[in-house]
């Protein structure tokens, strides 16, 4: 029988001191993680055991901006799932422990008005990172000018994100270390995280067979040019999904457009599916995915959310799309 078994490890520097107190939970009620491609941070919820002594005391020892470390597991076999800072400690009973991953520390870091000509977003990017923050380029985009504007790295990393066609995002690398990984082009060397198929490790899901003549999409291209200016394209009937790009002209605009449509019309399974906390996946992560009626093929994942306590340790996956159908 699996047993559940949870790590916790919070360390604060007490007021007035420079050593470093640590302190160890391994008695929870439940923690929450939740992580999606679409979003520059991911989150954590602890909620501790009505018991805890220092609740019942109301003199908590974890303050804002406390180091978490959350290592997750069956047995004595435990594998790193969160890095991050304490956020908000919530009083009263039960007492929620809010934690946030870097992203804390770049939303406190402030920067200075800049304009960079003749650059490149990673350039941007490595300038106003804070000293021992890691980041992880995938691909290159040269850009004629930016000026900073937004008053932290968080804010300017969100912006540029906004303004060009790049993905950025914290996520956990294959040393378990926190990492920036900010994509110009998003390739398909991803890690594979194993195998899911229904009846075996897939617990439940609303997955939804789709086909690509199904689609209804609207793609509405959106070119910054150099001087400032942008032009549009829209093509498509159907929900509309805005893209960014970068000093295009009107036909590689229309081009890119229609790109986009035919890589969103494919055919496949698209929504959530909940397994079991191992094999671990995190986002950005491939699967492999079996579901009775359907071919095997392998897709992207787009969110994890990860569960643990009384109801056990559960992953709910999201699907972003297929790109390998297996004969």
């Amino acid at each position: 029988m699996l047993r559940l078994n949870c790590e916790i490890s919070i360390y604060h520097v007490p007021e007035g001191s420079t050593s470093v107190e640590k302190i160890i939970i391994r008695n929870v009620h439940s923690v929450k993680i939740k992580g999606d491609g679409d979003t520059l941070a991911d989150t954590c919820e602890i909620e501790m055991p009505k018991r805890t002594l220092w609740i019942r005391e109301n003199n908590c020892p974890i303050h804002r901006g406390d180091k978490v470390e959350i290592y997750l597991g069956y047995n004595d076999i435990k594998e790193k799932r969160f890095v991050g800072w304490v956020k908000d400690v919530t009083a009263g009973i039960p007492t929620i422990i809010k934690c946030e991953d870097d992203v804390f520390v770049l939303r406190s870091t402030t920067i200075k008005k800049k304009l960079y000509t003749n650059t490149t977003i990673n350039k941007i990017i490595e300038d106003i990172l804070p000293a021992g923050i890691r980041v992880k380029f995938g691909g290159e985009m040269k850009i004629a000018s930016w000026r900073t504007t937004a008053t932290t790295v968080a804010g300017e990393i969100e912006e540029l994100a906004e303004s060009f066609p790049i993905k950025a995002f914290f996520a956990l690398d294959d040393d378990g270390e926190p990492t920036l990984f900010v994509h110009t082009v998003m390739t398909d060397g991803r890690r594979n995280a194993g195998t899911f198929e229904e009846a075996k490790n897939i617990i439940s899901h609303n997955l939804e067979y789709r086909r690509a003549e199904d689609v209804k999409i609207r793609i509405k291209g959106v070119s910054r040019q150099t001087n400032g200016k942008t032009i549009e394209y829209s093509e498509g009937d159907g929900q509309e999904i805005t893209k960014n790009y970068y000093n295009l002209t009107m036909e590689e605009l229309k081009a890119m457009v229609k790109k986009e449509i035919k890589a969103e019309k494919w055919s496949g399974l698209n929504g959530t599916f909940e397994t079991f906390g191992r094999p671990m996946v995190r986002k950005g992560d491939t699967v492999d995915l079996k579901i009775e009626g359907t071919q095997k093929a392998r897709y992207v994942v787009k969110g994890v959310t990860v569960s643990f306590g009384t109801g056990g340790y559960r992953q709910e996956l999201e699907t972003s799309r297929k790109i390998y159908y297996y004969e």
